[in-house]
């Protein structure tokens, strides 16, 4: 549940919000994915990649 609220990801479980790519919130939590990559590949064994992509 801590690595949740570092991330904060509990932001995004607000039912009928969308975010964009572009948005800051959405920026601000690719940065922190990547800075915590190596935490999250432990955890929930998902992959981050430290490459940006453009989301139209």
């Amino acid at each position: 549940m801590l690595l949740l609220e570092n991330l904060n990801l509990l932001q995004f479980l607000t039912p009928d919000v969308q975010l964009r790519g572009s948005d800051e919130k959405m920026v601000k939590f690719k940065a922190l994915a990547v800075q915590h990559r190596h935490v999250i590949k432990n955890y929930l064994n998902a992959s981050i990649s430290e490459k940006h992509t453009p989301i139209a």
